[in-house]
């Protein structure tokens, strides 16, 4: 939690930090700029269309540290040059210089890989694809910098919120079925953004046989208790640090509670580990299933 308030402090401390244009070529610029790795990895995988662009650019940057983080990640380090392709144009939105003031929330962005990049404004953050971003450290005429600790991952093609679940039917298998009971599958794959707090298995296991039983037989009592568990709007890890309250789509609140690294949903544990990006928003994991409010709202298409 330390680390975190030293972020957001360095974050408005930016923020209030004039940038100094630079003229310096986008290799040198990134070398100056505390960006070796970066740069090193442009050059390494020939990625030319990036280095020498002559169109406005805006990277998020990933730290010296998050590529050594890369590179002794056992999932990541075997890294084949394709995929580090992907990865380093997903960094990069062409022909765009996006200032700060330019950057909305929910906002969607092409990239150099083809993928898109979603930007979020919370109150005290910012986040692309759910990392949280640094205000800009430099930029040139043409070039915008953006310090980001993390690479940011992003979904494969057709990975909508109920596709990512079913995907993972051996930790989600009753959601997914009293999902599609309720009749949400479509809202869930086409609808949103929306941020889901998604009970696992071992959450229904938790619910009396009986309770569940009945549940799955009365739909609109299951949807009611789904709406419960969904927000409108993505909200990121982030975002959840900094909001002590989230409406639920049953008319009541989703209280955010932070003790430490401990985030709870009405103090039921969210799995912050195990959180997902989807098409269209975000998935945080919980092992209860929340209690629902006595209102039903209809979700927004």
């Amino acid at each position: 939690m330390k680390l975190l308030i030293i972020s957001l402090a360095l974050c408005a401390c930016n923020m209030a930090v004039p940038i100094e244009p630079s003229t310096q070529p986008l290799l040198e610029l990134l070398s100056s700029s505390g960006f070796s790795e970066l740069k090193e990895a442009l050059v390494k995988h020939n990625m030319t269309n990036i280095i020498n662009a002559t169109e406005p650019m805006t990277i998020f940057a990933p730290s010296n540290e998050a590529f050594k983080n890369l590179k002794q990640n056992p999932w990541t380090k075997n890294m084949t040059h394709g995929m580090m392709e992907k990865l380093l144009g997903r960094l990069v939105v062409l022909r765009r210089k996006l200032l700060p003031a330019d950057v909305r929330n929910e906002m969607i962005v092409d990239t150099a890989s083809n993928e898109k990049l979603r930007l979020n404004v919370y109150p005290k953050v910012r986040t692309v694809n759910g990392k949280v971003v640094m205000e800009p450290n430099v930029q040139s005429q043409q070039v915008i910098i953006y310090r980001v600790n993390r690479f940011p991952m992003s979904p494969p093609p057709g990975r909508d919120i109920f596709e990512m679940l079913n995907r993972r039917k051996e930790r989600f298998s009753t959601l997914v079925r009293a999902i599609e009971v309720a009749n949400l599958k479509e809202t869930l794959k086409t609808g949103g953004p929306f941020t889901l707090f998604a009970p696992n298995n071992d959450a229904f296991k938790a619910l009396p046989e009986a309770k569940l039983a009945k549940l799955m037989e009365s739909p609109a009592e299951l949807k009611s208790i789904l709406l419960g568990h969904v927000i409108n709007g993505t909200y990121f890890l982030g975002a959840l640090l900094d909001s002590p309250e989230l409406p639920a789509h049953t008319g009541g609140l989703n209280k955010i509670a932070v003790n430490g690294m401990n985030i709870t949903v009405n103090e039921t544990k969210v799995l912050t580990r195990e959180g997902m990006i989807t098409e269209n928003g975000a998935i945080h994991v919980i092992d209860r299933v929340l209690l629902p409010s006595n209102t039903t709202a209809p979700l927004p298409v």
